[in-house]
């Protein structure tokens, strides 16, 4: 059986990768061989579309300010987060306690906030910064832990980054009607068909070497793209034990 992978949480070129190496592994191994001449023609050909649409946004210079301004948003989560869990530990009473409040409340949302697509992480911090600046025990415990600064930081940037993201929005709109999101959901269904495809005469023939040969070489890919999303999701450090 092809091994399966959290399509969604890859990054748009991550995505596209994927998909053509498949598409090369299956094409190599002989769609007619296989039996998934249809299907396999359906994934190069919305692999293809998706690539027209990849290169007209990374052609765009607004995609790499949103690059440059995820990243930072992404530190600025990602570095309070551990300065909160690293003084849950500290033995001053004060700071432990407020260290606690804020990490229960980012308990909130799950982990994993940085490795959100764009849209779900904005709204996310949005959230998260409002509690910040609304409720008054976590404004006191930010206060006592010095994370003011780093808060209002981490809003700028949220802020800046939905602006920068509406902006290029509003120019592929102008563009063309399609988004690399749809795109995306229509090469998801034709991926999982042509990976049902081959699973299912994986089985029907099994004296067919091709059918192994094949599935080991497309676990072998998902395999490397697991593990880069095993890496990311790593670099949130995993939730502190109960006080």
């Amino acid at each position: 059986m092809i091994d399966a992978i959290d399509l969604k949480n890859l990054r748009n070129a991550e995505y596209l990768q994927l998909t053509k190496d498949f598409c090369t592994i299956v094409s190599a191994n002989d769609p007619a061989v296989l039996q998934v001449v249809p299907q396999h023609a359906a994934l190069v050909t919305k692999t293809t579309e998706l690539e027209v649409l990849f290169k007209t946004a990374t052609a765009n210079p607004i995609t790499k300010e949103l690059v440059e301004i995820d990243e930072q948003r992404d530190q600025d989560i990602n570095g309070i987060t551990a300065v909160a869990k690293g003084y849950i530990y500290c033995f001053d009473a004060t700071i432990s306690n407020a260290a606690k409040l804020i990490v229960e409340n980012l308990g909130l949302y799950g982990s994993g906030i940085a490795v959100l697509n764009f849209q779900a992480e904005t709204a996310t911090l949005n959230s998260i910064v409002n509690d910040w600046e609304t409720k008054p025990e976590l404004v006191a415990a930010l206060t006592t832990l010095n994370l003011i600064s780093w808060r209002d930081h981490l809003k700028t940037v949220n802020n800046n980054f939905n602006t920068k993201y509406i902006e290029r929005t509003q120019e592929y709109g102008a563009a063309s009607p399609e988004t690399i999101k749809l795109k995306r959901e229509e090469t998801n269904a034709v991926y999982y068909q042509l990976r049902s495809f081959i699973d299912a005469f994986s089985v029907v023939n099994s004296s067919v070497a091709a059918y192994a040969t094949t599935i080991n070489e497309l676990n072998a890919l998902i395999a490397q793209y697991n593990t880069l999303l095993s890496k990311r999701q790593s670099t949130i450090l995993p939730n502190s034990p109960s006080a």
